[in-house]
């Protein structure tokens, strides 16, 4: 019985990789446009009739936010592409800039939701314009123009605010904190420093307390436990505070470029029907009043949380 059904699954195959071939690439097409980006680069490696649907432009644009194009005619510089595919994983790998550089857009690569960072000169951060506290300058670690850093300063409020409808909907999303520290940074780790996400000003999910400072516990391994990026849950103890009660407080993390960030709070993105949400992302410690210095912000990351 084996044996038969194997001699029949060699003929359909040798007659035509399983008739496949015989099917327009329009219909292979719309089925691989149905899964994700990952099963399409799959798809592609699977035959040659596979190869030519799974990565046409038909399919491809499918995994491209409905309004990518509107998007990229706010770039800095011309994003030019021949195919579809092309463009995907071009801003899978590489963020390009926006509106004269004030934000940067990128996609995630496996389903192709929309992602951006806010420079630190777009940033409210309070204070930021009296030179005596904070000063912009150059970084060449940097993909904008500009960071911003604290000089030194008694209290710390820093957030930005985008339009829901610029994010991919139905998603979850987090905000993240992108940031160095010099070698001599100093009152970054309060117990009173918080990190909160609000929604059309209602406050959503959980206050945190947050240090920039990493975590320096010899028991949880932060070199190999947070090299990478990729790695999407928060670094968190719990810990006394002042008044003996129990917190967690939430640490950064190193990133693949060099830069450190602190996931500072996460949201849904719902339907159309909200498309008029502003999203605030914010880090703020305005009660201790610790002196601070040494904290240098690229910008504030908001991509989906997987």
């Amino acid at each position: 019985m084996a044996n038969t059904m194997n001699k029949q699954a060699r003929k359909v195959y040798e007659d035509g990789e399983g008739g496949i071939h015989r099917l327009p690439d329009e219909c292979l097409a719309k089925a691989i446009g149905l899964t994700s980006p990952a099963d399409a680069c799959r798809a592609a490696a699977v035959s040659a009739a596979f190869q030519s649907a799974a990565d046409s432009d038909a399919v491809w644009e499918r995994f491209l936010p409905p309004d990518c194009h509107a998007v990229l005619e706010r770039a800095v510089h011309l994003v030019d592409a021949s195919f579809k595919k092309e463009l995907f994983m071009d801003l899978c790998d590489e963020h390009v800039l926006l509106d004269d550089g004030k934000m940067s857009f990128g996609l995630q690569r496996s389903n192709g939701s929309k992602c951006y960072m806010v420079c630190a000169t777009e940033l409210e951060i309070a204070w930021a314009n009296v030179d005596l506290y904070w000063r912009k300058r150059s970084d060449p670690d940097s993909r904008f123009s500009k960071v911003i850093e604290l000089v030194s300063f008694c209290l710390l409020s820093i957030y930005a605010i985008i339009n829901i409808k610029e994010l991919s909907p139905g998603t979850h999303y987090a905000g993240y904190l992108v940031f160095k520290l010099t070698h001599n940074a100093s009152g970054l780790g309060s117990s009173r420093q918080i990190s909160f996400v609000e929604v059309d000003e209602q406050r959503v999910g959980k206050v945190y307390t947050a240090s920039l400072h990493p975590c320096n516990r010899s028991s949880c391994e932060l070199d190999r436990e947070c090299e990478s990026s990729t790695m999407e849950e928060p670094h968190e103890h719990e810990q006394e505070d002042d008044g003996g009660g129990i917190v967690v407080v939430r640490y950064p993390r190193q990133r693949v470029d060099g830069w450190l960030e602190l996931e500072m709070g996460d949201f849904y993105t719902g339907t159309s029907d909200d498309a008029t949400a502003n999203v605030k992302i914010a880090l703020s410690e305005y009660e201790e009043l610790q002196w601070k210095k040494g904290l240098i912000v690229e910008g504030i990351d908001i991509r989906p949380k997987n």
